[in-house]
């Protein structure tokens, strides 16, 4: 027990403080996903597409033909392949959010 738990322990009914959550040793369940995510996001240049999109559907002159819709989707996919492996690598499964 901390110094600072066993004097709030003495001062105050130790069942009115609360238990401290604490997370595991090791959160991150695949440092090799974790590291190939962050090498795919580097190489990606995600948030320069995206602002490049947004700006371009804000002034109007995104053209919208079988090329950008092609590219939108595939940005899409990509994302969600992303978020997917984020979540096996932090050993989060679907269910469990």
């Amino acid at each position: 027990m901390s110094r600072n738990a066993n004097i709030k322990a003495k001062l105050f009914d130790p069942a009115s403080i609360p238990e401290r959550k604490r997370r595991g040793s090791e959160p991150i369940k695949d440092h090799q996903l974790i590291a190939k995510l962050l090498g795919f996001f580097g190489q990606s240049q995600l948030a320069d597409n995206f602002g490049a999109l947004a700006q371009a559907a804000k002034s109007g002159s995104l053209p919208v033909d079988t090329k950008t819709e092609r590219a939108i989707n595939r940005a899409c996919a990509d994302v969600a392949a992303m978020r997917s492996m984020l979540m096996a690598a932090l050993g989060i499964s679907a269910q469990n959010r």
